[in-house]
């Protein structure tokens, strides 16, 4: 396309030829329409009436638990992919098997219901009846899954099971058995992992028994066999050197307290110390001594204290006296002795201990490593034990839980059947046709354009030189000739379509960044250049861009007479090294929004001015202040001044009369071959009816292989363009 400063909008290129394409398959794509509505029609009026009915389940967050213990299965986390799976199980054919199970306990004929007849099947031999009936229950689930629709919002634990069929009551009993079938499923999986797991902890039970009374009898009999029975949690042998340790504690403070009497005992006898031993003073002999004592010292100190010196009892109370002190003498003896004999028996009885408790010690070292072996027996009877309670425990509350399941989800709403059915729909079944009958037309206009892109490669006209034909301009009449402005820009013209064509396919082929330069030039004088560039540069102007047209033909200038401009200076005028300004030179047209650069007749060889640099400084400065310019070239057959033209312009088209020799045009040919120029396209001006219903349309593919180089290639010598003149 044109790459300007100010590009036109894409919606320009294409509406134009969409809207052209409509216009002419119009028939074609309302025949399209019109049978995809029929299609419509019959389908609706052909299919049954269908009714539908919902039921509602909701899966419950909290958890109903009448024992205090740990279920066996647990329940479902509220996660988006837990809730797909439950809607997956309810959808499955698991669900259906157990949904027709339903209907048929409560009476219902689902066959009936579905609409599927049922063949008198007596007769028939009992492989043949099986089959049957195998084949009717298939057709029922099938016709199950295929009306069932389960569905989940994604944003709630809600779940929809919706059913579609032909009978609104068997319809909503088939929902609500779905949700009584989910709800049965729930509790059954419970009920089953609970029974499952009790018959597996009941027979594990059994053997963890005989294992743990295997164990415990295994460590009993070790202990008692190497001696290292235990009781109250400590084997006989450490019960007897503990005992053995007190036993011989005890003695030694024993003999401490014997030592320490022995000591007091003897230092009495020595006069030491006062009668204070516990062995003397609970004696009764001692005590009945020393009562007989201190009488028989009251007696002589009453004797003393009266005065009677002489008294005859004194002497043989003083002889009572020392033998009665003699006696108790003898006594403190005597205890003495028990006490010597007392300690030396618990000296020996201590020295006995030792020797029983050294060889105690020496038989626990040698049951050290019974007992080690013993402990191990111990801890895996105690291992055993635990596990054997563990599961005992487990076992009773799985048969605790056992007719206690409960299902985690429950039924919110259930169906009712529909007053009205649900399908099939009016408008559905419109639109749907509406969008065939559309896509439909769309595809027989694109068949039939391409039908018209291949019958147009097929001309001659393109075959022959290997230039593209760009578009034809259909006759014209003098009334249509005289408004040429406004027919350019008329909707429903076929000429304005082809000016349209020809001039998209210009600015699709045009290189972008630099403004282009079109020359239309002809093979010889008054083939209709001058028209083709007016209405060309008419065309580019209504697209929005800034266009100028260039009178370039200094033999027969026609712009100026076209537009019906009063130049004050033309092109003929423009000095070989003068700066040109363009202000000078530029009028603009209002009706057409053209800018207008006007000739005059030369004196003088066109190639002199169209030659020299100031007309290619001209160009150069159009070239920043337009978007496109179009020059209306001089004819080939006068001169040199086309080809110079073409050889400063981006694009050159070649104007070719319909019904006109085409000796000139051939020349014309050759002679652009020659100076090494390119021409672009052909534009044939003046072409009958059918052969622009026949082109008009130019494919995309031609456009490109036009815009290529293979398309725009050098015409070295000269080239054939048959049938031109005999269209």
């Amino acid at each position: 396309m044109i790459w300007s400063m100010k590009p036109a909008d894409p919606e320009e290129l294409v509406l134009p030829r969409v809207l052209t394409v409509v216009v002419e398959r119009r028939r074609a794509i309302l025949a399209c329409l019109a049978g995809g509505v029929a299609l419509a029609l019959v389908g609706y009026l052909d299919q049954p009436s269908r009714y539908g009915a919902e039921a509602v389940l909701a899966l419950d967050m909290r958890k109903f638990q009448a024992l205090p213990t740990e279920s066996v299965v647990s329940p479902l986390p509220q996660e988006s992919p837990v809730l797909r799976t439950e809607v997956d199980i309810i959808s499955s054919r698991s669900m259906a098997e157990r949904v027709l199970a339903l209907l048929q306990a409560q009476g219902i004929d689902a066959a009936k219901g579905f609409g599927l007849t049922k063949e008198n099947a007596t007769g028939q031999p009992a492989s043949g009846r099986v089959n049957r009936v195998a084949s009717d229950r298939r057709a029922l689930l099938d016709s199950l899954m295929s009306g069932v629709r389960v569905t989940n919002d994604g944003r709630s634990y809600t779940i929809y099971v919706a059913f579609t069929g032909m009978e609104p009551e068997f319809t909503a009993a088939v929902a609500n058995a779905y949700a009584e079938a989910y709800i049965n499923y729930q509790v059954d999986v419970q009920t089953t992992a609970t029974r499952r797991v009790s018959d597996w902890l009941g027979t594990r039970l059994v053997s963890l028994r005989s294992e743990l009374e295997r164990s415990e009898h295994a460590a009993t009999i070790f202990r008692e066999k190497s001696g290292v029975a235990k009781s109250n949690g400590t084997t006989l042998l450490a019960q007897q050197i503990a005992g053995l340790n007190n036993e011989l504690a005890r003695l030694r403070a024993q003999l401490a307290g014997s030592l320490a009497r022995l000591a007091t005992a003897v230092d009495i006898s020595d006069g030491k110390a006062g009668l204070a031993l516990p062995e003397v003073l609970n004696s009764a002999a001692i005590q009945q001594l020393r009562s007989e004592e201190a009488r028989l010292k009251r007696q002589l100190s009453a004797i003393n204290e009266s005065g009677a010196i002489k008294n005859p009892q004194i002497p043989e109370l003083t002889s009572q006296l020392e033998t009665i002190q003699k006696q108790i003498d003898a006594e403190v003896a005597q205890i003495v002795d028990s006490l010597r004999t007392e300690i030396e028996v618990t000296r020996r009885q201590q020295t006995g201990l030792e020797a029983s408790l050294k060889q105690l010690q020496a038989e626990m070292s040698r049951a050290n490593d019974a007992l080690v072996q013993a402990d191990q027996l111990d801890r895996e009877a105690s291992a055993n034990r635990a596990i054997y309670e563990s599961y005992l425990t487990r076992y009773k509350q799985t048969i605790e839980q056992d007719g206690i399941a409960m299902a985690e989800a429950r039924i919110i709403s259930r169906a009712v059947p529909s007053s009205s059915p649900s399908s099939p729909s009016a408008s559905a079944w419109l639109l749907g046709g509406l969008v065939f009958g559309l896509s439909g037309g769309a595809l027989a206009a694109l068949l039939l354009e391409l039908r018209a892109g291949y019958l147009r490669r097929a001309d001659p006209e393109e075959g022959g030189a290997g230039i593209p034909v760009l578009g034809r301009l259909p006759e014209l009449s003098p009334l249509q000739r005289a408004g040429i402005g406004d027919l350019v820009r008329h909707a429903r013209e076929p000429f304005a379509h082809a000016v349209a064509d020809i001039q998209s396919r210009l600015r699709l082929s045009a290189r972008p960044g630099k403004t282009p330069v079109i020359a239309v030039t002809s093979g010889a004088g008054g083939e209709g250049k001058t028209l083709v560039a007016s209405c060309l540069a008419r065309s580019l102007a209504a697209t929005g861009l800034r266009t100028l047209l260039l009178d370039a033909n200094l033999t027969a200038p026609g712009v100026a007479a076209e537009f019906g401009a009063r130049p004050v200076r033309t092109v003929d005028t423009i000095g070989p090294r003068e700066e040109v300004e363009i202000g000078d030179f530029v009028r603009h047209d209002g009706p057409s929004g053209i800018d207008l650069i006007c000739a005059g007749t030369s004196n003088g060889p066109a190639e002199h001015i169209l030659g020299h640099g100031g007309f290619a400084r001209l160009l150069t400065t159009l070239r920043s202040a337009y978007d496109v310019v179009v020059i209306d070239s001089t004819a080939v057959s006068n001169g040199s001044g086309a080809l110079l033209v073409s050889a400063l312009a981006d694009r050159t088209i070649l104007v070719v009369p319909q019904g006109a020799d085409r000796t000139e045009t051939d020349r014309a040919i050759r002679k652009f071959g020659t100076a090494g120029l390119t021409i672009d396209g052909l534009v044939v001006n003046g072409a009958c009816r059918a052969t622009l219903e026949r082109s008009n349309v130019v494919s995309f593919a031609n456009d490109h292989a036009a815009s290529t180089a293979d398309g725009r290639k050098r015409m070295e010598m000269p080239v054939d363009l048959p049938s031109i003149v005999g269209m």
